[in-house]
């Protein structure tokens, strides 16, 4: 839903001004479940986690009459599922694709790899990282990239996300079939590297390589061992490319109950059933706003506010008072986290279009699907909420 990735700073605007959906870090301890749905959630009445009822029934017609393309939605709060709706063929046990809320898993094997005593240095630069694709002094204007700087979508390689969602770089299927590094470093420079702000699906492929090099796994193998098994995770798809690099910035398919668990992994600071899956600190510092960077929609100096590493985080101003935090993909598939509220939100959507050869839709009615679903979130989930007051 929420489209800071876009390029366009007047449509982000307008979009919060109409879902007003806020995300941040929260400074407060959220109390542990009372268990992890490692063997499946626990279902409850909505009532005995402050809903009204009446108002979330709603939700049904609404979806009927206005936002036919959603294909699921989740109410979590205090760990037991109290809403669960799917439409469209999907069932609970459907894979489907979650797009860039990959990207938040991807972010997630980075302090993986850290806490096995790999990637401690996010200053440590592409050729150092990936050293085999900067062979005989190649790319050498790529040379100063760093980890952090990917991980923070400030490359600065010219990548641009618009034809990437609308097949101007190929058909996903054809850039898979090609070396998605040697792709990515053959794109200009444009600016300087750590300087400039730019949503980028290609930062993250590179984060893939990188985890892959550290660790000796692609990512859709290393996931399963310190993440998936773990956390009850069985079923998933994740596409890899022709060189045997995993798709870290999409192409991840999932049950909506699977993405509930990412969110709330990270409700609970990287811990799961007693288990720090992931570091505390990288919990942390994933959901840390950035600093100051050149914004291209602007042509001025920014705060980043709205971005950590692969995560998206939002004031408390931008929704009823509640800070939180999203793992968001393309066209409506979303991992909302209240921290604050104990609530975590699932939505997933139709990611197809006429032309077959393209695995998204047109940027315009993606952006039209993201606000749909928004209007679910602020205009009938929160105002169902009965034992916490709205700003």
């Amino acid at each position: 839903m929420v489209l800071r990735k876009l390029t366009q700073l007047v449509s982000l605007f307008l979009f919060f001004l109409l879902v007003n959906i806020t995300i941040a870090q929260t400074d407060s301890e959220v109390p542990l479940p009372d268990y992890f749905p490692t063997a499946g959630w626990q279902i409850d009445s909505p009532a005995n986690h402050g809903f009204d009822e009446t108002i979330l029934a709603t939700i049904e017609a609404y979806v009927s009459d206005e936002t036919p393309y959603l294909d699921s939605i989740l109410i979590i709060r205090n760990g037991y599922i109290v809403y669960e709706s799917y439409y469209n063929d999907y069932d609970v046990d459907t894979l489907h694709d979650i797009a860039s809320v990959t990207k938040s898993w991807t972010s997630a094997l980075v302090g993986v790899a850290q806490a096995q005593g790999m990637l401690t240095d996010l200053d440590a630069t592409l050729p150092t990282l990936l050293p085999d694709y900067f062979a005989d002094d190649t790319h050498t204007d790529k040379s100063e990239i760093t980890l952090r700087d990917v991980l923070m979508m400030r490359s600065g390689i010219g990548f641009e996300e618009n034809l990437f969602y609308t097949g101007g770089y190929g058909s996903p299927e054809e850039l898979l079939a090609t070396d998605t590094i040697a792709f990515g470093l053959d794109i200009p420079m444009v600016y300087q590297p750590g300087a400039t702000w730019s949503y980028s699906t290609l930062d993250t492929q590179f984060i893939s390589a990188i985890v892959q090099e550290a660790v000796g796994q692609p990512l859709n193998e290393f996931i399963t061992p310190s993440l998936f098994e773990p956390m009850g995770i069985t079923q998933f798809e994740w596409a890899t490319d022709s060189s045997g690099i995993t798709a870290g910035g999409s192409r991840l398919f999932l049950t909506p109950r699977d993405m509930a668990k990412l969110g709330l992994l990270y409700l609970h600071n990287g811990l799961w059933d007693n288990q720090q899956l992931v570091p505390a600190e990288w919990v942390e510092a994933s959901l840390t706003p950035q600093g100051e960077a050149f914004y291209p929609p602007t042509d001025q100096q920014e705060i980043i506010e709205w971005y950590g590493y692969q995560w998206w985080l939002w004031k408390a101003e931008w929704n009823f008072g509640y800070r939180s935090f999203q793992a968001q993909g393309y066209a409506g598939q979303q991992v909302y986290v209240f921290p604050e509220l104990d609530l975590i939100i699932v939505t997933t959507a139709n990611l197809s279009n006429e032309n077959p050869d393209l695995a998204q839709i047109d940027p315009n009615t993606a952006e039209q699907q993201e606000i749909g679903i928004g209007y679910i979130v602020t205009n009938i989930i929160f105002p169902a909420l009965t034992d916490v007051e709205l700003e």
